[in-house]
């Protein structure tokens, strides 16, 4: 035999205009009070919690906000003799607008009632309650609302003195995670959009309208808390991580790029030069003995670009593959320029990478060719690949160095 208690707890809150109520809580019965066997869960209730004109906020600025709380007093003890388990976690979460999730952040404690207590925090609840012999429990103080979140759980030992405490939980929008603006015009904008928000400014931030934010007053976003209390350890502890596997460095360190064995030159407006290789079906390749760097620093060094070329030569010193290259974030990258576009995809799997443009660059696909473009933030490199073979690194679509389908190859070298 066992007993079971659930109850739910409405926490809502809206987001603009004068006031608004913070937390709603509707009771059914005769009192604001569950329970089975000893243990009960009693929430505020009597006073609206409000907040006037609400914004987005970080969490340092939370952290120091006077927020309004909800709070549950949870009390009780028991004679089961496998003891008592008691879980609070968020449900039921509306917070999307247009298929967007407003983020919800939430702000923990879990407090002494005086004269009573709590038992002992556990780093190792889920392994610790299993010897039955202890009252412990484990909080989040900190987190995200969504679907199912675990706020707080604890274990009431058989015949302890029992718990009394008061969780208290706060909630604000995430400033870090939403961003609100009526000119913003994808990943690719630039600090010379007129009058547009830039991508480097938006980041990885949800993107709200101010007609989507103003919705919020009427609509608002809300959850639920739940308390759930069993005879016995049934809370389903949380799936343990895949552990990251154990890479053993190689003794001498490589600096991958996708330029392997290149040299590194850079041409001031000269005729283009053509590759080689067989499959651009040249007959006259281009033979290169002087103005080739092995290493791309000391070709910067004396250029002062960031953007330059990078070749591979056969044994007769004529050209075989042609990359347009660059340095963004410190890291060199070069793609190449082949006939058909054969490198199309795998360029764009380099530029995409999170060490680069981490996922920002903007694929045009409605005509033919396509092209990808990842664009220069604060002054550093562009670059554009196209699927005809056509790709190209600098700092606008005037100064750059590209090598086409067809196997030529040269920069503008421009200011």
């Amino acid at each position: 035999m066992y007993a079971m208690i659930i109850s739910s707890i409405g926490l809502m809150f809206l987001t603009v205009g004068v006031t608004y109520s913070f937390f709603n809580y509707t009771k059914t019965g005769g009192e604001n009070t569950l329970g089975t066997g000893r243990i009960y869960f009693n929430t505020t209730e009597g006073t609206a919690l409000n907040m006037t004109n609400m914004f987005p906020m970080t969490s340092q600025e939370a952290a120091e906000a006077n927020l309004d709380t909800v709070t549950v007093g949870i009390t009780g003890d028991t004679t089961y003799p496998d003891g008592e388990e008691f879980e609070i976690s968020l449900v039921d979460v509306t917070n999307t607008v247009n298929n967007k999730e407003v983020p919800i952040n939430f702000i923990a404690t879990y407090t002494v009632a005086p004269g009573g207590n709590i038992g002992t925090s556990s780093d190792t609840y889920y392994t610790a309650r299993n010897s039955k012999d202890a009252t412990i429990y484990k909080l989040t103080s900190t987190g995200q609302v969504e679907e199912g979140k675990r706020v707080l759980v604890g274990y009431i030992d058989n015949g302890a003195t029992g718990i009394s405490g008061t969780l208290s939980i706060k909630a604000y929008i995430d400033a870090d995670r939403m961003a609100i603006t009526d000119t913003y015009n994808g990943p690719s904008s630039t600090p010379t959009d007129s009058m547009g928000t830039t991508g480097e400014w938006v980041d990885d931030r949800t993107v709200f309208t101010t007609t989507e934010w103003n919705s919020l007053s009427s609509g608002g976003v809300s959850f639920k808390i739940k308390a759930e209390s069993q005879e016995g350890v049934w809370v389903t502890a949380p799936s343990s991580p895949t552990p990251t596997p154990t890479i053993t460095p190689t003794a001498t360190p490589v600096q991958m790029t996708s330029c392997d064995d290149c040299q590194y030159m850079f041409v001031e407006d000269v005729d283009m030069f053509m590759v080689g290789n067989t499959s651009y079906g040249n007959p006259a390749p281009t033979v290169i003995t002087s103005g080739l760097y092995a290493n791309y620093q000391d070709l910067i060094n004396v250029t002062n670009k960031n953007y330059f070329l990078g070749v591979k030569r056969n044994s007769s010193n004529q050209v075989t593959n042609a990359y347009a290259c660059g340095v963004k974030n410190n890291e060199l990258f070069c793609i190449e320029g082949t006939p058909n576009g054969a490198q199309y995809a795998s360029n764009n799997a380099l530029l995409q990478k999170s060490s680069l443009w981490n996922g920002t660059c903007t694929s045009y696909t409605q005509n033919t060719p396509y092209q990808t473009r990842c664009e220069s933030v604060n002054g550093s490199v562009q670059a554009i690949n196209n699927s005809n073979g056509i790709v190209s690194v600098g700092n606008t679509d005037y100064y750059d160095c590209f090598v086409t389908g067809l196997g030529e190859f040269g920069c503008h070298a421009g200011m």
